[in-house]
C-alpha cells in the first residue's frame, strides 16, 4: 500500500537480528508490465531459509531465498537480481504473470546502524526516507531540511520530489533508489459495535493505525478490542486524543446522531479523505439533511459513502466489514 510501510517485516527482521540471525532484505525496486507485487515491496530471508513477506506473490520466492542463503554464507553485503520476461530464467523461477521485476538484495546484521535508526524512526512515528546506492550498497537515510552526504546531495532535487510523492522509486540515470516510510493511513472507528470487531480485524491486516471512539464504556472494552486504541469519549473530547490530517479516514457506524454526526462535521471540516457512514438510504438523507442545516454544502456533504461499503450483497456483520474496508481500499489507491 503506498501510504504505508509493512512494519511486521521490519519487526521480524528486528528480532531475527536481535537473535543473531544473519538476515537478508529483499525489496523491489523496478516493475515493468504486469509484476505482481509494487515497488517497494519486502521479504527476508534467514540463515535458516526461514522467510516473511514477499516480492511477487510466489513466483520467484523459491529462487530468492536460494540466493538469499548463497549471500550469507559468501558473505555479501548486496546484489542485484533481475527477472525479465525474455529472460530464461524468469521462466524458470515461474514469474509467469508477464511482468518483469528488479529486487536488490542486501544482508543485515545487528551492527546495522542504519537499520537501528529505521527501527528507532519509526517507533517515534517519523516520516523519512532510506537512500540506496544499488551501485554501491551505500545507505542513508534522508529528512527534509537536513544535510546529505556528497554521494547523494548531487541528487537532493530529485530525492526531494520523490519523498514528496510518498511514493518509492528508482533516480533516473543514476542507481539511487528511494524508499519512503510514511506513517501509516489512521483508521477513526465511531462506534465500538458488532461491526467494528471485524473491520479492525481487516484493517489490522493493512498497518493501519485503529482508533474506536464510543462514549459507551461496556461496548469499547479491551475485551472486545484487544489490540486497538479505544476511546471513551464523545467525539469533541476523543479527538483532541488523536493527530489527524487529510491522510485520515473516518467510519461511523453507530446510527446515533449524537455520536457519528459530531464526528461526521469534524471529519468534512478535516478534509479526511474518507468518510463512511452506515446506515439505510432513507438514514442517510436525513443525516445529510441534518449536515446542511449546520452550514454544509452539497459537494461536501457529498464525499461521505453513505450507505457506506461496497455493494457485495451480504447483510452479516463480517460480510459488511468486508464490504467497509474493500470501499476504504480503493479510496486509498485512488490518492
Amino acid at each position: 500500500m503506498k501510504s504505508s510501510f509493512n512494519k511486521k517485516i521490519l519487526e521480524k527482521a528486528y528480532e531475527w537480528i536481535n537473535d543473531n540471525q544473519k538476515v537478508v532484505m529483499i525489496t523491489v525496486v523496478e516493475t515493468w508490465g504486469s509484476s505482481p507485487k509494487p515497488i517497494g515491496s519486502k521479504m527476508i530471508v534467514n540463515k535458516n531459509k526461514e522467510f516473511f513477506g514477499s516480492v511477487s506473490g510466489g513466483c520467484i520466492e523459491s529462487f530468492i531465498i536460494q540466493e538469499s542463503s548463497k549471500i550469507i554464507k559468501k558473505k555479501k553485503l548486496f546484489e542485484i537480481k533481475k527477472f525479465k520476461v525474455s529472460n530464461e530464467n524468469a521462466w524458470n523461477v515461474g514469474l509467469s504473470c508477464g511482468g518483469d521485476i528488479t529486487v536488490y538484495l542486501e544482508q543485515i546484521n545487528s551492527k546495522d546502524k542504519i537499520f537501528h535508526q529505521i527501527i528507532q524512526k519509526r517507533k517515534n512515528k517519523l516520516e523519512f526516507a532510506l537512500l540506496k546506492n544499488l551501485s554501491t550498497g551505500e545507505n542513508e537515510i534522508f529528512e527534509k531540511g537536513k544535510p546529505l552526504n556528497k554521494n547523494f546531495e548531487k541528487f537532493k532535487d530529485q530525492i526531494d520530489f520523490i519523498y514528496t510523492s510518498k511514493n518509492n522509486g528508482i533516480i533516473k540515470n543514476s542507481n539511487i533508489f528511494v524508499e519512503c516510510y510514511n506513517n501509516p493511513i489512521k483508521i477513526i472507528i465511531i462506534g465500538a459495535v458488532h461491526i467494528a470487531q471485524y473491520l479492525t480485524d481487516f484493517a489490522e491486516k493493512f498497518d493501519f493505525e485503529i482508533y474506536i471512539i464510543d462514549p459507551r464504556n461496556y461496548y469499547g472494552t479491551k475485551e472486545r478490542f484487544p489490540n486497538v486504541k479505544v476511546i471513551n469519549e464523545w467525539p469533541s473530547e476523543a479527538f483532541k486524543k488523536i493527530k489527524t490530517n487529510s491522510n485520515c479516514a473516518l467510519i461511523g457506524l453507530t446510527h446515533d446522531p449524537k455520536i457519528d454526526d459530531p464526528a461526521l462535521e469534524y471529519a468534512l471540516k478535516k478534509n479526511f479523505f474518507y468518510i463512511g457512514a452506515l446506515g439505510s438510504e432513507k438514514t442517510h438523507k436525513k443525516r445529510c439533511e441534518r449536515l446542511k442545516k449546520t452550514g454544509f454544502t452539497k459537494d461536501k456533504i457529498d464525499a461521505i459513502h453513505g450507505p457506506i461499503g461496497i455493494k457485495l450483497g451480504g447483510k452479516s456483520a463480517p460480510e459488511i466489514a468486508l464490504s467497509i474496508i474493500a470501499q476504504l481500499v480503493n479510496e486509498i489507491y485512488k490518492k
